[in-house]
């Protein structure tokens, strides 16, 4: 693992997000990370099916220490994607790099299987336009999305593809069911949209039921 100043810069703005889904009565959790402010709220970006039916998320940065309350701000189903709003969270928003090409070198942040805080080294296989379902399965998607050789585990979910500079590439939100030295991001132009989505938002929004997994 690269040991950049800007690695060491973004874990104060990577946060374990978690929260209780009750329609189901099951315990959710994930990553996330800081990408923007707004009225001097931190806006955190994880993945939908990280908050799908849950009403109180919390999120915790670095995974230790204080939970912080937050309200779902933008919920998109189809992108996996999902925008919280956490007043009293202070940390800065993590910088932005432009889209990755095969190749690439690239790390994985978050919190694996509900673990410590976890920087794993991945590179870019494939760029893809890829089809597949929403995650409640009631609609055919398309996202765009790197293919990543790397280990992606439950819980990377929603939290950044970094750069070894420290810089956000994407949104981590699946491993291949078929190679377990695969994972998946969605790319920068996604994570555009659900931004505008809570930018142009009037508050609080519904998440759905929780999913089957």
């Amino acid at each position: 693992m690269p040991d950049t100043a800007g690695l060491r810069a973004a874990q104060p703005g990577i946060v374990k997000v978690t929260g209780v889904a009750r329609s189901c009565e099951r315990g959710l959790e994930g990553s996330g990370f800081v990408a923007a402010r707004a009225g001097g709220s931190a806006r955190v970006v994880t993945n939908a099916h990280v908050v799908a039916g849950v009403e109180d998320p919390l999120v915790q940065p670095q995974g230790v220490g204080r939970r912080y309350p937050a309200t779902v701000v933008a919920y998109d189903p189809a992108l996996d994607l999902a925008v919280l709003d956490v007043p009293e969270l202070r940390a800065d928003p993590l910088p932005r790099s432009g889209a990755l090409q095969r190749g690439d070198a690239a790390v994985v942040a978050g919190f694996p299987l509900d673990g410590p805080f976890v920087l794993a080294t991945a590179r870019v296989r494939q760029v893809l336009q890829a089809q597949g379902r929403d995650i409640h399965d009631t609609a055919d998607v398309v996202r765009e999305v790197y293919s990543v050789n790397g280990t992606v585990q439950p819980g990377n979910s929603g939290g950044p593809l970094l750069t070894e500079d420290g810089e956000v590439a994407g949104v981590v939100f699946a491993k291949s069911l078929d190679d377990a030295n695969t994972g998946y991001a969605l790319t920068p132009a996604e994570l555009d949209e659900v931004l505008a989505e809570a930018a142009a938002g009037g508050g609080r929004v519904g998440t759905g039921a929780c999913t089957s997994e």
